[in-house]
C-alpha cells in the first residue's frame, strides 16, 4: 500500500474515533477534565503536561483542560468525588482511587520511578544516617517516595524527631530549598530533578535512591463510557509518535506508555493504610 494511502487510512480511522468520542460526549461530557497530582508546582505541571493536553484534544475532538490542586489531600478529595474525568496520579493513589471511587487504570508511564534524597553538590552529607539533626525538605507524607524513604529511615532507626522536617508544597520547591542552601536535603521522585531548570539541577547531588517503583498511572472516571476510555487509551499510545509527545517524553523522562499492569496494582495495597492515615481517611 502506498504511503499516501496509509496516511489517508490513518486519518480516516482518527476521524472515525473523533466522531465516536464526540457522539458519546454529547450524551455524557462536553469536555475532558484531567486532574494531575500536585507533585510539582501548578505552573510547572501545566507546562510539562501541555503537550499531552494538546494531543488528547486533537485526537478526541473535544476540549481538554488540565487541573491540579493546592495540596494532595484536596486533590484526593476531589478525585474521590469523581470531579476529574481523567486522573494522572502516583501508583498508590491510582490504586486508592480504583478501590474507593471506581476509577479504571488505563495506562502507565513505562519508566521506573525511584525515590531520591538529594543534597547540595558540596554538602558533607553522604548517606541516610548523616541526616540526623539536619533539615530535610519534604512534600506531603502520603506521596509514595516519602512513604518508602521514611520506611528506609526507620529501618536505620532514624525517627521524625531526629530530623528537622520542612514541609513544601511541591517537590521542585523542596529541591530549590536545597539548591539555595535553605535546607540540607530533600526527598523527591528522581524525575523531579530532571524536570527542573538546568541551573538548580547542577547544584544538587543524590545520596540515596530507592528500589524501582511503578510510575504514575492514567485512570478514567466511571463517568466516561467504555468507548471513551478505549479512545483515550488509544490516543495515549499514539502520543510518542507526535512531535508534542516526543517533546513531553524528552522533558519528563517518563519513558513511554504501556498498558496498566493490573496485577501489580494489588502490590500497592501495602502502602494504603499509611496513606489513609495521613489523609485522615478510614
Amino acid at each position: 500500500m502506498k504511503l499516501g494511502m496509509l496516511r489517508a487510512l490513518r486519518c480516516l480511522i482518527c476521524l472515525s474515533g473523533l466522531w465516536i468520542f464526540a457522539a458519546d460526549a454529547a450524551e455524557n461530557v462536553r469536555s475532558i477534565q484531567i486532574g494531575i497530582v500536585p507533585y510539582l508546582s501548578p505552573q510547572v505541571l501545566m507546562s510539562l503536561f501541555a503537550p499531552v493536553r494538546e494531543h488528547l484534544q486533537e485526537e478526541l475532538g473535544v476540549p481538554v483542560q488540565l487541573y491540579t490542586a493546592t495540596d494532595v489531600p484536596t486533590f484526593i478529595s476531589k478525585s474521590l468525588h469523581n470531579d476529574y474525568d481523567v486522573v494522572i496520579a502516583s501508583a498508590h493513589f491510582s490504586r486508592l482511587l480504583q478501590l474507593r471511587a471506581s476509577y479504571q487504570p488505563l495506562v502507565q508511564f513505562s519508566s521506573d520511578l525511584f525515590g531520591s534524597v538529594l543534597v547540595a553538590r558540596n554538602s558533607p552529607l553522604r548517606q541516610l544516617t548523616d541526616l540526623r539533626q539536619h533539615c530535610l525538605a519534604i512534600t506531603d507524607r502520603t506521596i509514595l517516595v516519602n512513604l518508602v524513604i521514611f520506611k528506609a529511615l526507620a529501618d536505620k532507626r532514624i525517627k521524625d524527631s531526629d530530623l528537622i522536617l520542612h514541609l513544601n508544597a511541591s517537590q521542585n520547591a523542596a529541591l530549590l530549598m536545597v539548591a539555595q542552601k535553605d535546607c540540607d536535603a530533600a526527598i523527591t521522585a528522581h524525575f523531579a530533578l530532571d524536570q527542573m531548570l538546568a541551573t538548580p539541577r547542577s547544584e544538587l547531588r543524590e545520596i540515596y535512591r530507592t528500589e524501582a517503583l511503578p510510575n504514575m498511572f492514567i485512570s478514567a472516571s466511571k463517568k466516561l463510557t467504555e468507548t471513551q476510555r478505549n479512545l483515550i487509551t488509544q490516543a495515549m499510545f499514539h502520543l510518542s509518535s507526535t512531535l508534542p509527545g516526543q517533546q513531553f517524553f524528552s522533558t519528563s523522562k517518563f519513558g513511554g506508555i504501556q498498558r496498566a499492569d493490573m496485577a501489580s496494582m494489588k502490590k500497592l495495597d501495602q502502602y494504603l493504610p499509611e496513606t489513609l492515615k495521613y489523609l485522615g481517611l478510614k
